[in-house]
């Protein structure tokens, strides 16, 4: 018995080096079988990758050969082979005839067989003879080779431009514009919230509305059409409380407000006027009444009037209380007059309170259109600079034609001009110029036919280029004073001048309809910044203005 014990251990002891040896052999050939599973999940998702936007690609292209290196790693070290099954396998590997098998089988027996021990002895001497290398490791060729092609493929395409990392990277740049324009309402809602011309209820309301914007925008995950949906829903909320004749009454009372310092003899600020001084104005109109004569109580009820009627669209009730203290100054009632004035102030306040929500949300739907071009925009510069300079090589091309034909239209002007004097020099001076300058030269000179000819020239080249040079200038009070204007009468075919006398109570103008344009330039530019200011405007648009008004400044 201890003869036995002593030959299964011997005969265990010898396979051990065996069983390391067939544990490498499978190791190795379970390797080159599934070898082509790394390159294959490899290629496979970067194939994916091109169908689809993925990020990190790269790394997620090796999570499958990670994967089948881990579990080669875990197949290589912990599985186990019984002692049992290294033994038939040795047996059958070396054609020994189940005898190390069966030695084993017997040493585990208690009860001696007969033949046993002649058995255990052979399996005892064959055991000595036992050499790992009488195993050979056994490599799978061809799959190694099939393995070649995912991995070429995988390489081709890992090197290769992949078309849907320009989608990832307007992804990226989506999701960078979306948490920017959350920021941005973040801080609107506080520069909204520190706004004291609005009331308590207009900033809770405008409040709720850009912290629900700025909750969504928070929960987006980059994606585009959803920012665009929220910031447009949220929009069309805003615009829905948008006043349409705010832009058109702000003006109104700013003009009102200029127009009331220049009765008081004040000059007119040349940035934008407060409807907070208008009211104050009011009052101390309607405080200085007592201390007035009756003309000057006539001529404030003439303008008073006048600008009743220009508020008329704008403001009604407004309009309606000038009326109320023109018509109570024309009676003489000073008392009717005085509250009629100070009604009218304070609805100068309230208009000034409802202003400040206009201009709130004004700016609102101006950062939310921008929030919303932004977004639009994000990851396309590329395309955008394409198109910039596209058009840019157009408009230099209109511009080119538009020179071409500013040369054609001043040489025609030029003929134009030369014609008409000619005419009139020769007439008996009823043809009229094309210009104030030609109608003086026509009607002096009409009947000196010989020497009008030179001066008809210059006149009409003069002319024609004063008429590119003027625009109109609007009527303004702080300009001059009011005074009716009398209409003289015309010269009639016969060559007699017929008079018709005559006046209006329409307010004269102190200065000529037709002016220079860089006298009334500015007047027009602050009026555009005004606007701009004041309006729901996307920046892009506010562009254009601002660079029509620099190409008309006058070069230098």
């Amino acid at each position: 018995m201890a003869q036995a014990l002593t030959t299964g251990e011997y005969i265990q002891r010898r396979l051990r080096p065996m069983r390391a040896r067939l544990r490498l052999r499978d190791w190795l050939l379970l390797i080159t079988r599934t070898l082509w599973i790394a390159p294959g999940g490899f290629a496979l998702m970067q194939l994916l990758g091109r169908l689809t936007p993925i990020p990190n690609l790269l790394i997620w292209s090796l999570v499958p050969p990670a994967l089948w290196l881990l579990a080669m790693l875990g197949y290589g070290l912990f599985r186990r082979l019984p002692i049992g099954q290294v033994a038939r396998r040795v047996d059958a590997e070396l054609g020994l005839r189940e005898r190390l098998a069966t030695a084993i089988e017997l040493s585990g027996q208690a009860e001696r067989q007969p033949l046993g021990d002649a058995q255990l002895a052979d399996a005892h001497s064959y055991a000595g003879t036992l050499r790992p290398r009488m195993l050979p490791l056994t490599i799978a060729h061809r799959p190694l080779q099939l393995a070649l092609v995912p991995l070429a493929l995988g390489v081709a395409l890992a090197l290769l431009p992949n078309p849907q990392n320009q989608v990832l990277r307007e992804r990226a740049a989506v999701q960078q514009a979306i948490t920017q324009i959350a920021d941005q309402t973040q801080q609107l809602r506080q520069q909204l919230g520190q706004d004291q011309a609005l009331t308590p209820e207009q900033r809770a309301a405008l409040d709720a509305q850009l912290a629900e914007l700025e909750r969504k925008l928070r929960e987006n995950s980059g994606s585009r059409e959803q920012a665009l949906a929220d910031l447009s829903t949220i929009e069309n909320q805003l615009q829905q409380r948008v006043d349409p004749n705010a832009d058109a009454r702000q003006a109104a009372l700013e003009n009102l407000s200029r127009n009331l310092q220049s009765m008081s003899g004040q000059q007119p600020p040349a940035q934008q006027p407060s409807l907070s001084q208008a009211a104050d104005q009011l009052n101390q109109l309607a405080q200085q009444l007592d201390q007035m004569t009756p003309e000057q109580r006539q001529q404030l009820a003439q303008n008073l009037s006048q600008q009743a009627g220009q508020l008329g669209q704008s403001d009604p009730q407004l309009a309606q209380n000038l009326s109320q203290a023109a018509q109570s100054l024309q009676q003489g009632n000073s008392q009717q007059a005085q509250q009629a004035l100070q009604q009218a102030a304070q609805n100068v306040r309230q208009a000034q309170q409802q202003q400040a929500q206009q201009q709130a949300l004004q700016q609102s739907l101006g950062q939310l259109q921008q929030s919303r071009q932004s977004v639009a925009q994000a990851g396309q510069q590329g395309q955008q600079a394409q198109q910039q300079q596209g058009q840019q090589a157009q408009q230099q091309g209109q511009q080119g034609q538009q020179g071409q034909q500013g040369q054609q239209g001043q040489g025609q002007q030029g003929q134009q001009g030369q014609g008409q004097q000619g005419q009139q020099g020769q007439g008996s001076g009823n043809g009229q110029g094309s210009g104030p300058r030609n109608n003086q030269n026509g009607q002096g000179q009409g009947g000196q036919t010989g020497q009008n000819t030179g001066q008809g020239s210059g006149g009409g080249s003069e002319a024609g280029t004063g008429h590119e040079d003027t625009v109109y200038q609007p009527y303004n009070p702080a300009n001059g004073q009011n005074r009716p204007e009398q209409i003289q009468g015309q010269q009639g075919q016969g060559g007699s001048t017929q008079t018709q006398q005559g006046q209006t109570n329409l307010p004269g103008v102190a200065n000529p309809a037709l002016v220079p344009y860089q006298q009334n330039l500015p007047q027009y530019q602050r009026a555009a910044g005004e606007a701009l200011d004041q309006s729901a405007i996307p920046p892009h648009l506010k562009d254009y203005v601002r660079d029509y008004f620099s190409n008309l400044e006058p070069k230098r």
